[in-house]
């Protein structure tokens, strides 16, 4: 669910929409963990298009052990072609042994506790290495000319279907890539938690198998999906803290925008002021101009002030100012070009310079 509220700045209003309590479910895909049962029944087997990866793969997957004997096997490929268990007994490529029991030091995390293991391997390099948490924990060198074989099945949960080294654990975030990792790049996936899952961009056009369309697979006995608490809780988190960010990031949207309409009101009353001091200065330069230029006193009444207008008591006034010959007895008179013409004949076209 989500919360909808709406900010008033006149004259703009502002949308912001809040997470609610629930994590969105486009967030909860990513996270979703499979927990599969200790028992040689429950596991995924698919046989995956392997063509892109016969050459050069990696493989990253968040684990968490809930068993302790019996060597469980989170994943396996083709059998032994490509398989490993959760306590670092077995780290196996092309079915070599040279790393069996060499590498349990490394694999010390607690039963019940999440940790990344990652394995990397190209045929240029002829390098199959293995990293918990990040760090290389070991390699082996393979055959020269050797590659993976296409055409097997990876089994999710156990070494193979129906058979021994079954799980019992979580999973999370299981992908294999195109691509030949550095370690700076397995250090980028393991170090923000089981809870980051989001892939580096620069590596998402090599991710072959996806996490994603793992979860749409079919499976076998009792293996169950859920969202790990923990996570729920760092996207929540991580909601609110984008929420909180979007907020200030508003509100100095709204402080800049008041800022800016107190500016412009405060431009408005200058410009207001000086179009009143130009009208004025107008009025007077026409008024001025017709009095100076050879004219007649009469032809004052052409000018905006006067023309088609009636003849009133400040109007009057105004004039007398500069001419006192002008007579009270227009009063009501409206200064048409009739009546202007009129005037001028009466006083014999007089001009405003002989007065």
């Amino acid at each position: 669910m989500f919360r909808l509220i709406l900010f008033v700045l006149s004259p703009i209003f502002v949308f912001v929409t809040l997470p609610g309590n629930s994590v969105a479910d486009s967030d909860t895909k990513s996270y979703t963990t499979l927990r599969f049962a200790y028992d040689a029944s429950s596991f995924i087997s698919f046989q995956p298009d392997m063509n892109l990866l016969t050459e050069k793969f990696s493989i990253c997957l968040w684990i968490r052990k809930l068993q302790s004997g019996n060597n469980p096997c989170p994943f396996a490929y083709h059998s032994n072609e490509l398989f490993m268990t959760d306590n670092g007994y077995y780290n196996r490529l092309f079915s070599s042994t040279s790393l069996d029991g060499t590498l349990t030091s490394k694999f010390t995390t607690p039963i019940g506790t999440w940790f990344n293991y990652c394995s990397t391997w190209s045929l240029a390099s002829r390098t199959f290495k293995v990293y918990v948490n990040g760090v290389l924990a070991g390699s082996q060198t393979t055959p020269s000319g050797r590659r993976l074989q296409t055409g097997g099945a990876l089994v999710l949960g156990s070494m193979r279907a129906r058979s021994g080294h079954h799980f019992g654990g979580e999973m999370l975030n299981f992908n294999m890539f195109s691509k030949e990792l550095t370690a700076t790049e397995v250090a980028t996936i393991s170090s923000g938690g089981h809870c980051t899952t989001e892939i580096p961009e620069q590596l998402e056009e090599y991710r072959v198998i996806k996490w994603e369309e793992i979860l749409k697979l079919s499976r076998s006995g009792a293996v169950q999906d859920f969202i790990d608490p923990i996570c729920k809780l760092d996207v929540a988190l991580s909601s609110l803290n984008k929420t909180q960010t979007e907020l200030t990031n508003v509100q100095g949207l709204f402080n800049s925008t008041q800022e800016e309409l107190v500016a412009v009101r405060g431009e408005l009353g200058t410009t207001e002021g000086e179009l009143n001091e130009t009208k004025l200065k107008l009025k007077n330069v026409t008024e001025s101009s017709l009095l100076k230029r050879n004219m007649t006193k009469w032809d004052i009444f052409y000018s905006p002030t006067y023309y088609n207008k009636n003849f009133t008591g400040p109007l009057y006034q105004q004039l007398r100012a500069s001419w006192d010959s002008i007579s009270s007895k227009l009063f009501g008179v409206t200064m048409t070009d009739t009546a202007i013409t009129l005037m001028k004949n009466v006083d014999g076209d007089q001009s405003c310079g002989d007065e």
